[in-house]
């Protein structure tokens, strides 16, 4: 997740050990870990845990301003299993000992004492597409699965649904023209006048069709996206 303001709080990002790590992978999931392995995330913590007893896992901690709101990350869990049960390669949030999807934990990694949302999520093996030759068919299978994933969502519910409705958040893809305001970070990069066109051809073209319950953040990219999963040989997003 990524919050719209992440410098609202100092230190919002967590920095947790691996001693801390292991203690919560413990104490919420009754889980020891032979492996932990930090991977790579925006300003959330993530690590890639392997139990002794087999299997792998993504633990992921929440920055401290996201975890100031529950409700949301509730609502996204719920999605990523609603996107899952519906077919689509999606991570879903195993329960805590005591049957909870999602723990706020107090904790001080350095920053003193906050509190950080902490899940545990399924492991979907995989390559990322930023590490692999970006073929026409890649990119077609890509925008295949960003469809079915659109559609699969336009049918879920949840009572707190409302909670996605964020004013100016730049995440979200309806607010994508709020990137003309750091254009001058391209000055002399010939990206400048591509990122431009792309701009122009969204205001003319898209901004006429959207509904008002429009709702899309801008997480299927490179990164968050499997574009050869292991064993599948399909799309998975992360």
């Amino acid at each position: 997740s990524k919050s719209a303001n992440l410098h609202d709080g100092e230190h919002a990002k967590p920095n947790f050990s691996q001693s801390q790590v292991s203690e919560v992978l413990k104490r919420l999931f009754r889980v020891t870990a032979s492996e932990i392995r930090s991977l790579p995330s925006y300003d959330d913590q993530n690590f890639h845990v392997v139990p002794v007893d087999g299997g792998e896992y993504v633990l992921k901690i929440m920055n401290a301003e996201d975890s100031k709101n529950p409700a949301l990350i509730e609502v996204q869990t719920h999605a990523m299993s609603f996107l899952y049960q519906n077919g689509l390669p999606a991570q879903t949030a195993m329960p805590t000992a005591s049957g909870q999807l999602m723990s706020l934990e107090e904790i001080d990694c350095g920053y003193g004492c906050q509190k950080y949302l902490v899940r545990l999520l399924t492991y979907l093996p995989g390559t990322t597409i930023s590490k692999v030759p970006l073929t026409p068919q890649l990119l077609y299978e890509t925008g295949k699965t960003a469809a079915r994933m659109d559609l699969i969502l336009q049918e879920m519910e949840h009572p707190q649904l409302s909670v996605l409705q964020r004013e100016n958040f730049k995440w979200s893809l309806s607010n994508f023209t709020m990137l003309e305001a750091f254009l001058s970070v391209l000055d002399g990069d010939p990206l400048q006048e591509v990122v431009k066109s792309v701009i122009h051809q969204y205001k003319s073209s898209v901004v006429p069709k959207l509904s008002d319950d429009f709702i899309q953040e801008g997480h299927l990219h490179s990164p968050s996206a499997l574009g050869a999963q292991e064993g599948a040989g399909g799309e998975g997003v992360v």
